[in-house]
């Protein structure tokens, strides 16, 4: 998950959240994305709400007579991005931090703005694609990839531990506008927006489906549940009940035997 946008409580918040991130985007790998963008490697490709870097880097390698720009309103995820940007030797790549709802971009700047796990986190979607609109050229595209299902279709299903999840969930919707669900919404909120040519694709989500058992997987969530800790005890009513919850979750979701079901919708538009 990766909290970017207008949130004032970004959740997931540690020292260590940057270099997750990197390895959530290597459970993931990069293929995807890329297909989907189907860069043809001119481009100016804005990575709207981008974390530490990992796919705008991925970007700027994929564009060798093109551009890439990462934003995000934390400030170590830009500073981590640009030193990793600068140890690897990438050039055509540049960080800066900004919001989502108020980039700081002239008008047709690029011609592909790109996010990933952003719209999820901004209770103001609306106004997010609003913007990416206005500073994509006439003709250009916007791609927003989001996951719809998140720790909602496992089996077996264990009931208690269901409703658990789910209260969570509600929770963060309730505080920070949180969507489990925004993938099949994506398509709707882009003709809303005037996007012509919308296209929809989903395959299944490579962090958080298959079998359980991947400890790299069950790091990555670990990790994710400790950051949220303070905000779990404030949902289940202490900090004793969050841990046991969180140990019952990656128990249950690491048994070999358990699979667990999450969409990652891709969804295009083009700017007329």
């Amino acid at each position: 998950m990766s909290g970017k946008g207008s949130n004032p409580d970004y959740l997931l918040d540690s020292d260590e959240e940057p270099l997750r991130l990197e390895r959530q985007a290597r459970i993931y790998g990069l293929e995807d994305d890329l297909s989907h963008l189907a860069l043809s490697g001119h481009e100016r490709v804005l990575d709207a709400g981008c974390g530490p870097g990992a796919i705008t880097r991925t970007l700027a390698r994929a564009l060798p007579q093109g551009q890439a720009t990462g934003i995000d309103r934390e400030p170590k995820y830009i500073d981590y991005a640009q030193r990793r940007a600068v140890s690897e030797g990438i050039d055509n790549i540049h960080f800066e931090v900004a919001d989502v709802l108020a980039l700081p971009f002239d008008s047709d700047s690029f011609d592909i703005v790109w996010s990933k796990h952003l719209l999820q986190w901004v209770r103001e979607r609306t106004s997010a694609l609003a913007e990416f609109k206005r500073v994509v050229r006439p003709g250009g595209r916007i791609v927003c990839c989001n996951f719809d299902g998140v720790w909602a279709h496992p089996y077996p299903v264990d009931l208690a531990l269901q409703r658990d999840l789910d209260l969570w969930f509600e929770a963060m919707e309730r505080e920070v506008g949180f969507d489990r669900a925004l993938g099949r919404k994506l398509p709707s909120m882009f003709l809303d927006a005037g996007l012509v040519d919308v296209k929809v694709d989903f395959i299944p989500d490579r962090a958080f489906g298959g079998f359980g058992g991947d400890p790299e997987k069950r790091w990555n969530w670990e990790s994710q549940f400790q950051s949220a800790l303070g905000f779990s005890a404030r949902v289940y009513g202490s900090m004793e009940r969050a841990q046991q919850i969180g140990e019952r979750v990656l128990a249950h979701f690491s048994r070999p035997n358990v699979y667990w079901f999450c969409a990652l919708f891709y969804v295009e538009g083009r700017v007329p």
